[in-house]
């Protein structure tokens, strides 16, 4: 017999039986017909099962009963339902994600009745931070009014504007509280005594005015009146007398009260570290009240009294026992580059002019000067001064190769076929192994079959097998990506913290994912083979959308973007990335 599947009403098919189905098969089709009535049909007020309850309470749309019913069936069935609970004499109706039942606002147990306790008006929570506002014409309450419910009990509101009554429990109204602080204003004055007057101020029609005297200025900002000495407002006149030759500074190692320091005639004052000292020039220098100084001598020995003249300089003469001013040059003085200045047999200096190019300077006793530009020929090199052999030539032959021609006793050829080898003009023949000494020719290059180095280091660095940066070294453990491994140690990677819904599948396989609004969960570079596990953090019901790439269960993006801590679980095909979720796991 050809029978229907399903779970509801809307699974049953007009088609089945059909007219060549047998008979004996019937009672296949009444145990399914009565399977989708219970399924179809919630249970009610009777938990039992088979008591047809159901289906009656279904018609009449509103289940009555102590608990709460039976839900079956997906989101979409069951939302809408609703349930008296006999209980809490309440309302209830199923919410749309079939999760929860919403406490609806009226009582069935009283005539215009609408509970508030735990609801909102117009979208604002009555009782919250930000409280729901009632607007109308008149606000009546029968006995009393609680504000803020802090015990603040009110009972009335009076106007009386002399405030004659007492009470903690009656609201005074604008106009009598201004009335009552006018008349007390009125009523005080502002008593002020000064150094040479007292003066009241009425509070209620009169201004106290701060005004400033000679070097004085007044300044008022918002409570704050302010009295200021004025740039000049100190003049000599209002300083204390000092005395005679006198000047006023602070004579000490320290800040405070200024003092008067006295100076005699042709003193000067001195700082000494701890305060001020007049002292009078002594010594070789003198000072006329005028201000001219007159150094008399330099280092206890006179200077001498002829008039200096341009290009001078004081040279000490022991023989006269003064300083004398004396000429630098003659008159032949320095004029072109190169010129030197020379000491010469008349007990002068004068100019040595520059000498010709490539020529050097030499000692000459017999010259005025004691020197003179020559030419260095053979002559000029003592015969004990030792040349470098890099010096000859183009310096290619060291000095130790050219002191080799001193140990050849005959032709050089001789001594080379002495030691076994012949050398051709092209080849070099091979007589022997080498048992002895070391190495000392040249690196050969890469290029001819060498490895252009002298230690294995750089051997390997330059055929491009360097360890550790062009090749590994050897490790026994070294994991292969092709055949299967036995991991005696940990494999874990760091997880990549993110905030927004963009999962980079290149940066790390575990995610710490922490969305700071509502966002939309994606991945990029996604990889075939590649899985891991998200920890996703939702702090504040942020709404969490799939990117067209995520495929997952219908309720994914809802059951996530309830507040919690969820381990997601990912697999990626190379082009779409499957997940799942756990349920709310803090």
């Amino acid at each position: 017999m050809a029978l229907d599947t399903g779970n509801y009403i809307s699974d049953l098919s007009r088609l089945n039986p059909t007219a060549t189905d047998p008979v004996s098969e019937g009672d296949d089709v009444l145990r399914f017909v009565k399977k989708i009535l219970q399924k179809t049909f919630p249970m009610g007020t009777d938990s039992t099962a088979n008591t047809g309850v159901g289906p009656n309470q279904a018609v009449q749309v509103i289940i009555a009963k102590s608990t709460a019913p039976t839900i079956g069936g997906t989101a979409a069935e069951s939302m809408g339902l609703v349930w008296l609970d006999t209980t809490t004499n309440l309302l209830k109706i199923r919410n749309q994600a079939n999760d929860a039942w919403i406490t609806l606002a009226v009582d069935p147990e009283t005539s215009n009745s609408v509970d508030v306790n735990a609801g909102t008006v117009d979208g604002a929570v009555i009782g919250g931070a930000t409280p729901a506002a009632i607007t109308g014409t008149t606000v009546v309450a029968n006995t009393s009014v609680n504000i803020a419910g802090d015990g603040a009990t009110v009972t009335g509101i009076k106007d009386e504007d002399d405030m004659s009554s007492d009470s903690a429990v009656k609201l005074s109204t604008q106009q009598s509280i201004k009335a009552y602080v006018d008349s007390q204003v009125t009523a005080q004055d502002l008593d002020v005594t000064t150094d040479s007057g007292t003066i009241d101020i009425d509070l209620d029609s009169e201004t106290l005015t701060v005004a400033g005297g000679s070097g004085l200025d007044t300044a008022a900002s918002s409570t704050t009146v302010t009295v200021n000495v004025t740039d000049g407002g100190v003049t000599n006149a209002k300083l204390a007398d000092m005395a005679a030759n006198t000047v006023k500074v602070r004579n000490a190692n320290s800040s405070g009260v200024p003092s008067d320091v006295a100076l005699a005639t042709t003193e000067i004052l001195i700082g000494d570290g701890t305060g001020f000292t007049a002292a009078a020039l002594s010594g070789d220098t003198t000072m006329t009240n005028a201000g001219v100084v007159t150094v008399a001598k330099i280092q206890g020995e006179d200077v001498s009294s002829t008039s200096a003249a341009n290009d001078q300089y004081l040279k000490y003469s022991s023989s006269a026992s003064e300083w004398q001013k004396v000429n630098i040059v003659g008159d032949d003085k320095l004029t072109t580059k190169g010129d030197l200045l020379a000491y010469n047999t008349v007990d002068s200096e004068t100019r040595f002019g520059v000498g010709t190019n490539d020529y050097v300077l030499m000692a000459d006793s017999s010259a005025t000067n004691g020197f003179n530009w020559k030419k260095v020929v053979d002559a000029s090199v003592d015969a004990s001064a030792a040349i470098d052999a890099t010096k000859i030539a183009d310096g290619s032959v060291t000095s130790t190769e050219f002191q080799y021609i001193n140990s050849l006793s005959s032709n050089a050829q001789t001594q080379i076929d002495s030691k076994g080898a012949t050398a051709g003009s092209s080849s070099i023949v091979t007589v022997g192994t080498v048992t002895s000494g070391s190495w000392a020719a040249t690196d050969v290059a890469v290029l001819h079959g060498g490895t252009g180095a002298s230690t294995d280091s750089a051997a390997r660095t330059n055929l491009g097998v360097a360890i550790g940066s062009d090749v590994q070294a050897y490790d026994a453990d070294t994991a292969k990506l092709d055949v299967d491994q036995s991991w005696s140690g940990s494999q874990r990677g760091t997880p990549s913290t993110v905030t927004n819904g963009t999962l980079d599948l290149d940066t790390a396989n575990n995610f710490l994912y922490t969305p700071a609004a509502a966002d939309v969960l994606e991945f990029s570079n996604e990889t075939t083979g590649q899985s891991g596990f998200v920890k996703l953090i939702n702090p504040s019901a942020y709404t969490i959308s799939l990117g067209s790439e995520v495929k997952a269960v219908a309720t994914f993006a809802t059951d996530v973007s309830v507040a919690g801590t969820y381990l997601v679980s990912y697999f990626s095909d190379g082009t779409d990335v499957y997940v799942s979720s756990s349920a709310i796991l803090v």
